[in-house]
């Protein structure tokens, strides 16, 4: 019983933090709505139904979220396992962020790197790097860099993502993993889940999640480490 009980109240956590998460942009759509209806020429509507169409983007990106967080609940039907090049995985997700990286004026590339092939969900590990390779991006100033790597090191096989962006404090390494965290002062915006996702993906996985400075001190190098 103690144990339903802690269950329940973490679930009541989480609908309330996700009814939150949700409130804020649609309070936001509703507000853009109202300007658009009182727009008086071409231009303010232009720029009303910008606002708007960028309102409904992050609360469909919640939405996506909060649905993936669902599916990681032990209790929720999984997916079999099967074989995975990261490599090719990689490939797939630089792909859809291209052009993300294109706007903002950042290098986006896979660097060198192994042929490498796991056991595990495919479509849960394009979330797993499509968020991670999403954060690195928010974070990095134009004309940094985003690398992503596949290697073989200590018997694991390596995911990795790097960045040239501010990188994260050692003191709060643990805590951007708990969910509708926001670092303070981080001016990106996001749900605070794509860590959490990141998370909870790696463990169904057997894999540990590290984050590290990036080279020379600069940025942020994050490792997900699968068992060989």
């Amino acid at each position: 019983f103690g144990r339903l009980a802690q269950a329940l109240e973490s679930q009541r956590r989480f609908v309330a933090d996700a009814a939150h998460e949700l409130r804020t942009p649609l309070t936001a759509v509703s507000l853009q709505i109202q300007l658009l209806e009182r727009a008086t020429t071409s231009a303010q509507r232009a720029a009303a139904l910008g606002q708007v169409k960028g309102g409904l983007a992050r609360a469909t990106q919640v939405v996506g979220q909060l649905l993936t967080m669902a599916r990681l609940e032990p209790d929720a039907p999984q997916r079999p396992f099967g074989p995975v090049d990261l490599r090719e995985l990689a490939g797939t997700v630089l792909g859809e962020f291209a052009q993300s990286a294109r706007d903002k004026g950042v290098d986006l590339g896979l660097v060198g790197g192994d042929a490498a092939q796991v056991e595990g969900d495919p479509e849960a590990l394009r979330i797993l790097l499509g968020n991670l390779v999403d954060n690195a991006l928010r974070y990095t100033p134009p004309a940094g860099r985003v690398d992503v790597a596949v290697c073989h090191r200590n018997g694991e096989v390596l995911l990795e993502v790097r960045d040239t962006g501010r990188g994260i404090p050692v003191a709060e390494r643990e805590r951007v993993f708990d969910r509708f965290y926001r670092r303070p002062g981080s001016g990106a915006t996001g749900s605070g889940l794509g860590l959490a996702i990141v998370k909870g993906i790696a463990e169904r996985h057997g894999a540990r999640v590290l984050l590290e400075e990036g080279e020379g001190g600069e940025g942020l190098t994050v490792r997900v480490g699968f068992e060989t």
